[in-house]
């Protein structure tokens, strides 16, 4: 298979593929460009990279700068370099499951699979929340939220952005509040007493925005699969409203029963 995804439009300039006034160097940006179409998929497992000359020529850019860039894909195992064969894509992660019956964090639940999974808050404030979530929450009109996002990656890989919303009335301090081991809900035990005893969670598939696909690494209106949750105390009373965006290969497991 060629890497037919790295070729431009025709008469697209070869000098616009890179930003020449950017502050980000420009063998970065060109292995951005790459590690992107590999994680969208639009360069396929198993794909073999053209050459480095055709690469740089396709990029506008010398051969050292493609190599550079090429490097650093190898390093993040994205790409193997076989001598006599060429620049090939590596396969993705395996697949992951996410048990919708558990209370368990996401993050722990990557780790018992066997995954190293590395959580980076990416967001961490006050600030006026959606409607949805104002209701889901039981917050009055014109009150703000304590907004929580985190990018949860294996191997260097971001697979979900999880966004919490909680109460700030519930939770004060949260807007601030270190996590503990890079948990929420073992920050909210510890912190507050707070223990969740039961969630609701709706599956849809929805279309990533521009800020989405940046920080999972996708195409601009790539499709993601999206599970939105409440999780209540024993008494009812709603503790979190979250927003996950997964991506990559994910599998949900969840049961049912009849009334």
């Amino acid at each position: 298979m060629t890497v037919e995804a790295i070729e431009r439009p025709a008469g697209t300039a070869q000098s616009a593929l890179v930003d020449r006034e950017s502050p980000v160097p420009v063998f970065l940006q060109v292995e951005q460009d790459l590690r992107r179409q590999i994680l969208s998929g639009a360069l396929a497992s198993g794909a073999h990279f053209p050459p480095e000359l055709q690469l740089a020529e396709c990029f506008g850019v010398s051969r050292m700068t493609v190599r550079r860039a090429l490097e650093g894909l190898a390093r993040e195992r994205l790409i193997r370099r076989v001598h006599g064969v060429g620049t090939i894509v590596t396969p993705p992660p395996r697949p992951v499951s996410c048990d919708l019956d558990s209370l368990i964090s996401f993050a722990e639940q990557l780790e018992r699979q066997g995954h190293r999974a590395v959580t980076r808050v990416d967001l961490q404030m006050l600030a006026q929340p959606p409607e949805s979530v104002r209701l889901g929450l039981g917050l009055g009109e014109g009150l703000e939220a304590v907004a929580l996002r985190r990018v949860i990656s294996i191997e260097k890989r971001p697979l979900l952005v999880n966004t919490s919303w909680l109460s700030p009335q519930r939770f004060p301090g949260m807007e601030h509040a270190p996590l503990v081991e890079g948990s929420l809900w073992k920050t909210l035990q510890s912190r507050y007493g707070a223990v969740a005893s039961r969630a609701e969670n709706m599956i849809e598939i929805v279309i990533a925005s521009c800020d989405e696909a940046r920080l999972l690494f996708l195409e601009e209106n790539q499709p993601v699969q999206r599970l939105t949750g409440r999780a209540f105390d024993s008494e009812g009373n709603p503790l979190e409203y979250s927003i996950v965006l997964w991506s990559g290969n994910v599998r949900f497991r969840f049961s049912s029963k009849r009334d």
